[in-house]
């Protein structure tokens, strides 16, 4: 067997072997980011967004992920993910998903794929939803390009927007909090909109698409 991946399957091992010494002590598992390959875009009291990557044989702690998150998925690749109990699964992502999972995840993840998976990474830092709506105006609450949305939960509700590039374009509010998400070329791009902004257009640089999360 090659040296490597005994090396490899070693350090996975002795991760679970000391996350389960962790939790017999009574001790908490360390968060996910910051990690090499994680990179912060921005963050306030709603929010933490990671612009993150899984290279190929880099290996995670084994860590707890203790925020709910959303995100997507805007380079595809594949990981294997290792469970407390060491249990094993390879996972393939396309691009374009949307990321949705519940605090407490547990886990070490390593990416497999020459080219790796990449992904903004949305950490709602709040325990539960605000429930806080704009209702200061008239004007038209946003609704994504008009369609149903990609995701919508207790904690987030998320669109697919494209820019309509006209002089008229009609005004729109927005009655959550949101974080804005694009790409420029192959870098991602995030921005916080405040409940109650109102303009014709969002501002993502050059790009006609964006992904809106809005925080409920």
């Amino acid at each position: 067997m090659n040296v490597r991946i005994i090396i490899r399957r070693m350090r996975l091992i002795l991760s679970a072997i000391l996350g389960a010494a962790m939790v017999a002590a009574g001790q908490s598992y360390p968060p996910p980011f910051p990690r090499p390959g994680a990179v912060k875009m921005l963050e306030n009291p709603r929010v933490q967004v990671w612009n993150v990557e899984w290279p190929k044989g880099q290996t995670t702690a084994l860590h707890r992920h203790p925020y709910d998150m959303t995100g997507t998925y805007y380079a595809p690749g594949d990981r294997l993910i290792t469970a407390v109990d060491g249990s094993k699964r390879p996972v393939s992502t396309k691009a374009g998903g949307i990321i949705w999972q519940r605090t407490g995840l547990t886990h070490i993840e390593e990416g497999t794929s020459d080219a790796p998976l990449r992904a903004v990474m949305i950490e709602l830092k709040q325990d539960g939803p605000e429930n806080q709506i704009d209702r200061s105006s008239n004007v038209p609450a946003f609704a994504g390009d008009g369609g149903m949305p990609a995701l919508d939960n207790d904690r987030v509700t998320v669109w697919s927007y494209t820019r309509a590039l006209r002089a008229d374009s009609p005004t729109h509010r927005h009655t959550l909090d949101a974080v804005v998400v694009w790409m420029d070329g192959a870098t991602p791009h995030a921005a916080f909109v405040a409940r109650g902004t109102s303009h014709a257009e969002e501002t993502i640089g050059s790009a006609t698409r964006a992904t809106i999360f809005e925080l409920k």
